[in-house]
């Protein structure tokens, strides 16, 4: 099925600044002061989808019209404009962020009718490919009518009022006479299929292929009876599900305790062998360089051995041949001074002189080097020692804690092979109601036709949107027994054996929000219709007070609740929320501070 991303709200008038918020392909998140038109943000929404009117505010005095960006899957962008307090959506087959000038590519009615194409519902439900779909109208008459945009609309855009009312996400309205239609919708969006027609009478011969029909259907009936590994009732199956639910998320919670602290004795480990890899790299460096500089404490020492020699051999040399040619520079004796070769002895003794104290100099700074260069090799060692024993140690806990890994891990294994067979089992009993439904219209006697109900959604269906809320829960770190149950009479959803309406109000917000996050990543998992995008006001606000009879959640829920809607891209989440979001959010969320220490803007509208 296709899907809608939104792209950005534009408010726009004559001669008045732009006010925007552009919106993030995943996440986007609008926090800060009350009073600064977050809610406003999702009304206007709303109202861009159909809404039949829009509580004016002051901030939006002199704005006229109000543009909504959406993207189709095929990465076009659709502009819907609409006057304040009008009743007509003009659409432009272009992005646009500006009072419209040109001429509109449509020209809409808010209102949604199923006998013309020129209705913002219809053009809506054409992009996401589900325009003509039915949905049960009246449950006493079998009524049916086409399904509207406005039917989804209140499945992913939650006010803050809708957050924490006690009536089940499904029954936006409140009305009974729409409750039908809202259950319808739920239906279709959790299976993909239209509301039946009432079955008419059949002919003779319809008659006589149905009893064949029926003959068979009995005989596949039997056939996968016989294929039940557990021969319990449906509900007795959903019961043990839930009971193994609960075993499967202690041993989970068990394994992964031990699992997180293997994962931070192995990250010691390696941070030990780096430093352990660096402490040899440098002893290696400094042995290299202790043997280059012992090759020049001997050549020092050698220099300094021959000095002493030509300074003896220079003066013996100046004694014995005082007469004749000079001995150092070879001048004959008519062409020498007086006392020529006593100058020449002095200066030879000052040049070795000076030549052997640079010498001796040298020899001492390398000598202080080379026990400065020991000492440091010695520490080498003996922080390599160190971590040698820390290394020992680590093993040695890594060992114990796989010893302790090993049964916790065939424990979730025999859990998770129990779970698959009762699910299963689950699949067979839905696959045998279908064939008992479809029996029950080739009866051999066509009975009056009965009116047609809501409560159709198979059991494996609901079993599998109720895992998916239960997942987002746990997701979340909500505390709690968090098996999940979805009531098809009364549309309720309990969480841990305990209905929504009978929460406080903040159990009651993260269930909502919860149930809305779960539909849209049921719906996009399996292809199934939905608009593509969920928005939620003050899904968290009340968690910082919750009732006294409701369960103390814990702050740190509102971190996972976004690391999680960050890391999932089944579908575009919208947050307005008072509270702050954590602050390491990555750079896939978009952010939008309003009124608060730091922020660029004070609202939805510009001061």
């Amino acid at each position: 099925m296709s899907a809608l991303t939104l792209v950005h709200l534009t408010s726009v008038g004559p001669d008045k600044p732009l006010a925007t918020v552009e919106f993030g392909p995943n996440l986007t998140v609008v926090y800060g002061a009350s009073e600064s038109g977050k809610s406003y943000i999702v009304e206007a929404i709303d109202y861009m989808l159909g809404a039949t009117k829009l509580k004016p505010i002051r901030e939006a005095e002199g704005y006229t019209h109000i543009l909504l960006g959406l993207r189709t899957e095929n990465g076009d962008v659709t502009t819907l404009c609409r006057e304040l307090g009008g009743n007509k959506v003009d659409v432009f087959d272009t992005d646009i962020r500006t009072l419209p000038a040109a001429a509109p590519t449509h020209r809409l009615s808010v209102k949604h009718s199923p006998k013309a194409d020129n209705n913002l519902s219809r053009h809506l439900l054409k992009i996401l490919g589900v325009d003509g779909r039915r949905v049960l109208k009246s449950a006493t008459q079998g009524q049916l009518r086409t399904l509207s945009f406005r039917d989804l609309a209140h499945l992913c855009v939650i006010s803050d009022t809708r957050m924490a009312d006690p009536r089940s996400p499904v029954l936006a309205s409140g009305q009974n006479t729409a409750a039908p239609a809202e259950k319808s919708t739920f239906k279709l969006l959790l299976t993909g299929e239209d509301e039946a027609e009432r079955p008419a009478g059949a002919s003779d011969v319809e008659k006589k292929v149905g009893r064949g029909r029926i003959d068979l259907l009995n005989q596949l009936i039997t056939e996968t009876q016989s294929n039940l590994a557990i021969q319990v009732s449906e509900p007795e199956l959903h019961a043990q599900l839930g009971r193994l639910e609960e075993a499967l998320a202690a041993a989970t919670a068990a394994n992964g305790e031990l699992v997180t602290q293997r994962f931070d004795l192995v990250g010691r480990g390696r941070a030990l062998s780096s430093q352990a890899t660096a402490n040899r790299e440098r002893a290696g460096e400094l042995r290299t360089l202790l043997g280059r500089f012992g090759l020049l404490r001997q050549q020092y020492e050698s220099d300094i051995d021959r000095l002493r020699m030509v300074a003896e051999a220079g003066s013996l040399l100046g004694y014995f041949f005082r007469e004749g040619p000079c001995v150092f520079c070879g001048a004959a004796l008519e062409h020498q001074q007086p006392d020529h070769q006593l100058a020449e002895t002095e200066h030879l003794q000052v040049a070795v002189a000076a030549e052997t104290r640079k010498t001796t100099d040298l020899h001492a700074d390398l000598i202080t080097t080379m026990e400065d260069l020991e000492e440091q090799l010695g520490q080498l060692e003996d922080e390599y020692a160190a971590f040698t024993t820390a290394s020992s140690v680590l093993s040695t806990e890594l060992r114990l804690l796989d010893e302790r890994l090993t049964p916790l891990q065939g424990d979730a294994k025999a859990l998770l092979t129990a779970r698959s067979q009762i699910q299963t089992d689950m699949a067979l009993h839905a696959q045998i109601q279908r064939l008992e439904n479809m029996k029950a219209t080739l009866s051999s006697v066509t009975p009056a036709p009965a009116p047609i109900g809501p409560d159709g959604i198979p059991a494996v269906d609901v079993a599998d949107f109720e895992s998916t809320v239960r997942e987002v829960l746990t997701a979340w770190q909500v505390p709690g027994n968090n098996h999940v149950t979805y009531d098809q009479k009364t549309a309720e959803i309990s969480v841990g054996d305990r209905p929504r309406s009978s929460r406080g109000r903040g159990m009651r917000s993260i269930i909502h929000a919860a149930f809305t996050v779960a539909l849209a990543r049921y719906t996009a998992s399996r292809s199934l219709p939905h608009p593509g995008f969920v928005v939620l006001d003050s899904p968290l606000l009340t968690y910082r007070e919750p009732d006294e009879d409701d369960i103390k959640i814990p702050y740190d829920v509102g971190a996972h609740f976004y690391r999680m809607l960050q890391d999932d891209f089944s579908a575009q989440v919208i947050i307005v929320e008072n509270v702050d979001p954590p602050r390491d959010l990555s750079g896939q969320a978009t952010l939008y501070p309003f009124h608060t220490p730091g922020a660029e803007r004070l609202g939805f509208y510009p001061s």
